[in-house]
């Protein structure tokens, strides 16, 4: 497993930043960076389930180890959904490669108005060079969905 890292400072406080990642609406907006038409659904909770995917692709399905409001979320991802958000029963390698990687957001306070949002993958090696292409586009995308509403 590698640890991936990446982070971008966000004019916008800490609050509405960490309640702004598990807005619906805006979600599509910044996960494009996976592809268009991304939603999500299940809980925002501590030991709640969430499944991430489009509806021509599907995703990734977590389990929440842990969300503490506005400084940490991290997901464990156990298990794939295909487009209708049904669990995927065969694991290819990637698949296999891909359950139990985490995933975690910490929300950091910079001042009153700024948040600095990092972003910690711990994945096989396998999936670098495709976060390397897209975290950062995402949190480009985030970015301007924050600070475009007042």
């Amino acid at each position: 497993m590698k640890t991936l890292k990446y982070s971008i400072s966000i004019n916008k406080p800490q609050e509405f930043v960490f309640k702004k990642i598990m807005d619906k609406r805006g979600y599509a907006d910044w996960a494009k960076a996976w592809g268009e038409g991304m939603t999500y659904e299940g809980e925002w909770k501590k030991g709640g389930h969430m499944s991430f995917f489009d509806r021509t692709q599907g995703g990734t399905k977590v389990v929440f180890e842990a969300l503490d409001p506005h400084t940490c979320i991290r997901a464990k991802h156990i298990a794939m959904v295909n487009s209708e958000n049904v669990e995927v029963a065969s694991k290819d390698e990637m698949m296999q490669k891909w359950i139990g990687s985490l995933e975690e957001y910490f929300f950091k306070k910079v001042n009153d108005t700024v948040t600095k949002l990092e972003i910690v993958m711990t994945v096989d090696e396998a999936f670098q060079k495709m976060f390397d292409g897209t975290w950062p586009k995402a949190l480009e995308y985030f970015k301007k969905v924050c600070e475009s509403e007042s």
